[in-house]
């Protein structure tokens, strides 16, 4: 059992320490892939792909989407573990 008691009325609940993080929502896989090609465009430097893929990510991301694209980016950035347990191209 948890020792995360939650507030069904506020978002991310409470428990005894002030504020408890509210888990990540499922990212959809559509956009999922949206994210790893946005990653391979960032990481390519690839304008134009981006504003491509930002446009058809606007049309779908929700506060969800848009924490799971910052994330990966970061992890891309600094060479943390993905999703998948594997490094990113920083560390390889």
């Amino acid at each position: 059992m948890s020792s995360e008691r939650t507030d069904p009325d506020v978002p991310g609940g409470r428990d005894d320490h002030g504020w408890a993080p509210s888990r990540p929502s499922a990212v959809p896989q559509g956009s999922e892939l949206l994210i790893d090609r946005m990653v391979l465009a960032v990481r390519a430097g690839d304008d134009p792909a981006i504003r491509g893929l930002l446009a058809r990510l606007a049309q779908v991301a929700d506060v969800a989407v848009l924490l799971r694209l910052r994330q990966r980016l970061d992890e891309d950035v600094h060479g943390r573990p993905g999703s998948d347990g594997q490094r990113t191209s920083v560390e390889r």
